[in-house]
């Protein structure tokens, strides 16, 4: 059942700055992914733009770490005593 003195205009009026801020933040949505879309279709052709690959390793030294087979490193652990 609704209520029998609904007053719309009033509602409107009262939901008003709600309303504005909820088609706000859809324009803002819209806004956002068409930015997303057009960045991404601006660097199509350019590998550089896409991948990490592009000169940002000049310079860059390589930490070697230590490998290991599985159940190799037993002075980890201590041995088990029964």
């Amino acid at each position: 059942m609704s209520a029998p003195d609904t007053n719309v205009e009033k509602q409107e009026k009262r939901h008003r700055p709600s309303l504005w801020g909820i088609r706000g933040a859809m324009v803002f949505g819209i806004l956002i992914l068409l930015g997303v879309i057009g960045f991404n279709m601006i660097n199509a052709g350019n590998p550089d733009a896409v991948t990490n690959t592009g000169g940002a390793t000049d310079g860059v030294t390589v930490v070697p770490s230590d490998t290991y087979e599985p159940g190799t490193n037993s002075s980890a652990t201590p041995a088990a005593t029964e």
